[in-house]
């Protein structure tokens, strides 16, 4: 039953995604995710990093961009999800060189405004968006609002499709932050 509710939810999420073919970008964006301890990442930041990298190996950008503060915000006593993130980046043998950190954005729209800040200068603004399906749509429609031209990669197989209940919880934030950005949009 649980599967069912999580596969449909998330039907909507996905649709009309577009499934860009795989060319080479100004940088790729890996948005960050709740991180309580940096030695050893969660699932879904585990999972955007490992995908992240392996887009930067496959030649799609020569630049990793990874944004993200405390999420939530009560978090503050952690390491920011980037600077965690970006140690994890760096072992997978990624150069500072290749690297852009923002370790204060707090939410998928300041991921935009702050990443922004850090590539718009450099001249970046065709991007691969790293994060999981369903938040991906989301993600599209903020950093197209900031003035990215983005390329979404869609994690298949990944920790959506594999755990259930966490999906669920997921799946239902994700409705309520598009209500909010929607919100956001026409106030």
């Amino acid at each position: 039953m649980v599967r069912f509710a999580v596969k449909t939810l998330a039907f909507a999420l996905h649709a009309g995604l577009p499934t860009p073919e795989y060319t080479k970008a100004d940088a790729i964006i890996i948005l960050g995710a709740p991180i309580r301890d940096a030695e050893q990442l969660p699932p879904l930041a585990e999972e955007r990093v490992r995908v992240g990298v392996d887009l930067f190996r496959r030649g799609l950008a020569d630049v990793i961009c990874i944004t993200g503060g405390h999420c939530p915000r009560s978090a503050r006593g952690s390491v920011a999800e980037a600077e965690g993130m970006a140690r994890w980046v760096r072992r997978a043998g990624v150069p500072d060189s290749a690297l852009r950190v923002d370790r204060k954005a707090a939410s998928t729209l300041e991921n935009a405004q702050r990443a922004a800040e850090l590539l718009f200068p450099e001249g970046r603004r065709r991007v691969w968006l790293v994060t999981q399906p369903f938040h991906l749509k989301r993600a599209i429609y903020l950093f197209r609002r900031a003035g990215f031209d983005p390329l979404g990669h869609v994690i298949k197989g990944g920790v959506q499709d594999r755990y259930d209940m966490a999906s669920l919880r997921w799946i239902t934030r994700e409705y309520g932050a598009w209500a909010l950005a929607l919100s956001r949009r026409f106030t």
